[in-house]
């Protein structure tokens, strides 16, 4: 799992964080703007920051549907993965009595540590400790699928079986391999030491001038901080505003068929 230093901050402290420094590029670049204009009052200079702040705002519309892609991405696996764990469990019903209870012992038990696989949060230790307790059960599935199919008997049920099982466990590898997928921190980077270069420039733009909006200041620094900010949220399904929290329900409403 992801454990750079940009993903073990929370979300809003980075934002925050950005805001601040945006506001002091401003303030540094309004100081620099007037010492030049006071050493040459004479002559009218202007820095143009539109097509800077152009550039910014498409990077930042680029990054922020990356996120929701990603997101959007993530949020289908886990109802497929949901879709496809019952389908599996359906198709246990397809063997005798005795190896049917079996089956759905060790079903009952891969639910619960997929729930748990999402209940430990951003934990990196306890996500892998889930993942591989599954793989472990997922195993054990397997293996008591592929002995059955050796009897002529159960060939009905292993072809329906074998198929759904291949499924459950790739869409596992899929999901936590969705996770690891995040916008890479040196595009963020990129976005931060941008907007604060902006920022100078802009209130360098407005110190040769002789005077600064500081009501348009701030907003544009804390819309930038707040577009950031659900960037990174988007991007963080386990922590944050916006999280998986609804299609992990459809997992958790699998312990209905154990009832």
């Amino acid at each position: 799992m992801d454990t750079g230093i940009l993903y073990q901050t929370d979300a809003w402290v980075i934002a925050l964080l950005l805001f601040v420094l945006m506001l002091i590029s401003s303030f540094i670049g309004k100081v620099a703007g007037n010492h030049i204009r006071k050493k040459n009052p004479e002559d009218e200079k202007t820095t143009e920051t539109s097509s800077l702040i152009a550039l910014l705002f498409f990077l930042l519309a680029f990054t922020f549907s990356m996120s929701g892609d990603r997101y959007d991405s993530r949020r289908k696996i886990v109802v497929d993965e949901s879709n496809i764990i019952g389908t599996a469990i359906l198709r246990s019903d397809l063997y005798p009595d005795s190896t049917r209870a079996l089956f759905r012992k060790d079903f009952k038990d891969y639910v619960e540590t997929r729930i748990s696989y999402y209940k430990v949060g951003p934990d990196t230790k306890g996500i892998l400790k889930a993942d591989s307790l599954s793989q472990v059960i997922s195993a054990k599935l397997w293996k008591r699928a592929t002995t059955l199919s050796k009897d002529p008997a159960n060939l009905a049920a292993t072809q329906q079986m074998i198929p759904a099982l291949n499924d459950l466990i790739d869409v596992t590898t899929s999901r936590l391999s969705g996770e690891k997928a995040k916008v890479p921190e040196s595009i963020l980077v990129m976005l931060f030491f941008l907007s604060m270069i902006i920022a100078f420039y802009s209130g360098y733009s407005e110190g040769l001038k002789g005077k600064i909006d500081w009501l348009v200041q701030i907003g544009f620094c804390l819309l930038v901080s707040l577009v950031i900010l659900f960037t990174l949220d988007l991007d963080r399904p386990r922590r944050g505003f916006v999280n998986l929290d609804v299609p992990n329900q459809t997992i958790i409403g699998l312990r209905k068929n154990f009832e």
